[in-house]
């Protein structure tokens, strides 16, 4: 039987930390929207990732989860991206990492700042690795994760310094919907962790920029330059789609060549890509 044509596709770029991705699953089916499907854009994971996401498929038939693998030969995390909009069948598009858990009403807040012509960034919970920890024990996603993790951040203000306590805090605060005048809504700050687009907007600039083959600078400032460009606005919501970010070591951000292709694209007013979504 054809499956429904989704509204939303759900992009998850993944790579290994499977007791991470289950937690980001397990919150996508919790959703209070209901309208999308989950496409996992698996950057080379190992075979016991491989092994546990299949299985974890069987497990719930009744999830839309398509996963997308290619091998293990370094950063090519535009290229899995690229792969998974190809394969995307809903008009818009929300792109998430495999390491950030989205608030219960997540999806609902990207469709409320869904609109044709404009790309919308939320934001993320940068935990502490107390809380990191506390979330990554559980085996199974509470049905109050968030209360739980925000619980945990208070409990912890004498083992984390107040600046980055408050920090993290402020970060929990989930503005309702009053209407089409989106409160707290403002130009800039594209995250590429936490970001939603309609599919045709990104196809107007062809996508991904596949010559980006390390993390860091420009993988997706690149994307919101080229959008900009090509008269797409780009907006941010700290109030809105919000979720929790695993605490990890930060990755390098100093690849030369990255910034080469960032100051190119700068300095031509780059739209299209010849190494994106068409080759």
């Amino acid at each position: 039987m054809e499956r429904m044509k989704p509204h939303i596709s759900v992009i998850v770029a993944v790579y290994n930390h499977f007791e991470w991705l289950r937690l980001v699953l397990d919150a996508l089916r919790r959703q209070t929207y209901f309208d999308f499907e989950v496409i996992i854009a698996d950057d080379g994971s190992n075979q016991e990732t491989v092994r546990s996401i299949r299985e974890y498929q069987a497990a719930h038939p009744e999830f839309s989860l398509i996963h997308l693998h290619h091998a293990d030969e370094g950063w090519r995390k535009n290229i899995c991206l690229n792969n998974a909009v190809r394969e995307a069948r809903g008009d818009y598009l929300v792109f998430i990492d495999g390491d950030c858990i989205p608030h219960p009403q997540f999806l609902e807040d990207h469709f409320m700042m869904s609109k044709k012509g404009q790309a919308a960034s939320g934001r993320r919970v940068d935990m502490s690795k107390a809380v990191s920890d506390m979330v990554e024990s559980w085996t199974t996603l509470p049905p109050d994760y968030f209360r739980k993790a925000r619980k945990e951040v208070v409990r912890n203000i004498l083992r984390t310094p107040l600046t980055a306590t408050l920090s993290q805090l402020r970060r929990f605060i989930h503005y309702p919907y009053f209407g089409p005048n989106t409160i707290g809504l403002k130009s800039g700050g594209m995250l590429g962790c936490n970001m939603g687009m309609f599919k045709s907007d990104l196809e107007k600039i062809n996508g991904f920029d596949e010559r980006y083959l390390a993390p860091g600078v420009g993988e997706d400032t690149d994307l919101e330059l080229r959008l900009r460009n090509a008269g797409i606005k780009c907006v941010k919501s700290s109030r809105y789609a919000l979720m929790l970010h695993r605490c990890h070591p930060r990755l390098p951000m100093d690849s030369p060549d990255n910034r080469r292709l960032l100051e190119e694209a700068r300095e031509k007013k780059t739209t299209w890509v010849a190494r994106g979504l068409k080759r």
